[in-house]
């Protein structure tokens, strides 16, 4: 079932879960032009001159009129007469076409937020669109292929696939238009060139990060017990294959970490600790690290930390000693503040960040008259980030200062 979306005074949203439209907002009068013959620029000055203003809005032909004096009057008289007018033309010339692909059961909140983020970047950018989203329940190949099958059978111009198994990329393979996956990296993936990757990299930002270590000293590595958390200490040991001290963080283990703090107190004395937890974790061990009487030298960490959370976490800790490696640059402040009316963290939350950015990509490649709100480029089908690294200073993020000791 269609649900149209209406956008009036913005704050006001109705959307289907399976379909969304736009961009058709509400009007509280209908004007019909019954008059056969076209009204050109000089027709429309001469209504305007005689103040004619239902005449004009009834007999303004948008697609054809091509004056901008013209196109400000429209909008002028149509907000006197309660009509919404959208001044901009769409230079696409048609309606942008998109899907969205993802396994609602396994992505948790990114369900919402992912949904949420196109819609800002759709709407920050005024066009006409069609969003649609096909949820695939699991990353399963039945439930794919379906999801797939479904795409394909309709139009779109390009895909955004929320997605994490490297083996989904067989059944992906399958979509013939541009996919966008800003969850995955290109590495070790082969595929075809219609598919593009916006993942982290987290070796490339661990990289960075190793030249902020005193080489003199211990390294000890903090890992979650998930996944990503074993992955980020796989890549500290390909880096560092003397570490020191390796420890699996389960939330027993965050929530009484002094016991581990007085374990290893020998060695905590100018090491460098690599955080490879999830912000309340790493919450946790830094708060416990302060009162520690041996400082580590460096506490370092990726992404996963460059989270606001962070910074209320340890409010009134000396954490002058942590570096975090950051790739989410600055954007157009007006999809900022488009995802914050709709609840999308494009500041801090790097999959929405992504997503936003794989939105660009495709709508600049379909006209060059976008001007690109994103300055990331692209290599081997993946998205290149600039990597910046931060420290906490006055409780906010700053940039890192070589200085710093």
């Amino acid at each position: 079932m269609k649900i149209k979306l209406l956008l009036f005074l913005f704050p006001f949203f109705l959307y289907a879960a399976d379909n969304i439209f736009s961009d058709i907002p509400p009007a509280s009068i209908e004007l019909i032009d019954i008059n056969p013959e076209f009204c050109d620029d000089k027709c429309l000055f001469y209504l305007s001159d005689n103040k004619k203003l239902f005449s004009f809005v009834a007999r303004f032909n948008k697609s054809l009129i091509e004056d901008d004096e013209l196109h400000s009057l429209m909008e002028v008289y149509s907000r006197e007469i309660g009509i919404y007018y959208k001044l901009r033309f769409n230079p696409l010339g048609k309606s942008l076409e998109v899907a969205l692909l993802m396994p609602k059961k396994i992505i948790g909140k990114y369900s919402a937020t992912t949904i949420d983020t196109i819609l800002a970047y759709l709407f920050s950018r005024d066009i006409d669109f069609r969003f649609k989203i096909f949820d695939s329940f699991d990353e399963g190949y039945d439930s794919l292929k379906n999801s797939v099958d479904e795409i394909n059978n309709e139009r779109f111009h390009f895909v955004i696939a929320i997605l994490f198994n490297k083996e989904s990329i067989n059944v992906i393979d399958a979509i013939n238009i541009p996919v966008y996956i800003p969850t995955m990296t290109n590495k070790d993936i082969k595929t075809k060139s219609n598919i593009v990757f916006g993942g982290i990299d987290y070796k490339a930002q661990m990289d960075i990060l190793m030249t902020k270590i005193n080489a003199d000293s211990a390294i000890i590595s903090y890992n979650d017990d998930s996944i990503l958390g074993s992955t980020l200490g796989d890549i500290v040991k390909s880096f560092e294959p003397n570490v020191f001290l390796e420890q699996t963080i389960t939330n027993k283990i965050a929530a009484n970490f002094s016991d581990s703090i007085e374990k290893s107190k020998d060695i905590l004395l100018d090491s460098n600790i690599f955080l490879n937890t999830p912000v309340v974790k790493s919450g946790l061990i830094l708060s416990q690290l302060d009162v520690s009487r041996k400082k580590p030298y460096r506490i370092l960490s990726t992404q996963v930390n460059y989270n606001p959370a962070l910074l209320s976490l340890t409010r009134g800790n000396d954490v002058s000693n942590v570096v975090i490696a950051n790739s989410i640059s600055k954007t157009e402040q007006k999809l900022i503040e488009y995802g914050m009316l709709l609840s999308s963290d494009l500041q801090y939350d790097w999959v929405n960040y992504s997503t936003a950015l794989g939105m660009d990509l495709f709508l600049h490649d379909m006209s060059n008259k976008f001007d690109r709100y994103f300055m990331e480029s692209f290599s081997s089908n993946q998205v290149m980030y600039n990597i910046n690294l931060y420290k906490i200073q006055d409780g906010i993020f700053v940039n890192f200062d070589d200085d710093v000791k």
